[in-house]
């Protein structure tokens, strides 16, 4: 398996087919004596963030923590809980029952807010 192009940037579905985002990145685990083993893929926004650079990633952690939706950013998934990895990555969870939920609930209550969002 190639780590980049079957994973890194994939769709990300859960048990029921909702989409999660896009699988941001990649955990791996090296041991002193064996090779490196995938333990986890990570999706959110902080772990965009800190892929792309360093300070990005410190800033929209921030921006996630000033909102209170930090708690379980990014949303890390062990590779037991993966199903499939084919042109999609599918996982046994269900989104609603994840922390990433929270921002998506959050951004939505503010933007139903706005006057005139709604339309």
């Amino acid at each position: 398996m190639h780590l980049v192009r079957d994973l890194l940037d994939q769709a990300l579905v859960d048990r029921n087919g909702r989409n999660m985002g896009r699988v941001d990145r990649v955990v791996m685990e090296i041991g002193e004596h064996a090779p490196p083993r995938v333990v986890a893929i990570e999706v959110g926004a902080a772990a965009l963030g800190a892929r792309l650079s360093a300070s990005v990633g410190r800033w929209i952690a921030g921006f996630l923590h000033g909102w209170n939706v930090d708690h379980g950013q990014p949303l890390r998934i062990d590779v037991h809980q993966i199903l499939d990895a084919t042109d999609h990555v599918k996982v046994e969870l269900a989104f609603g029952e994840t922390p990433a939920a929270n921002v998506e609930r959050r951004l939505r209550r503010f933007i139903s807010a706005i006057p005139g969002a709604n339309r």
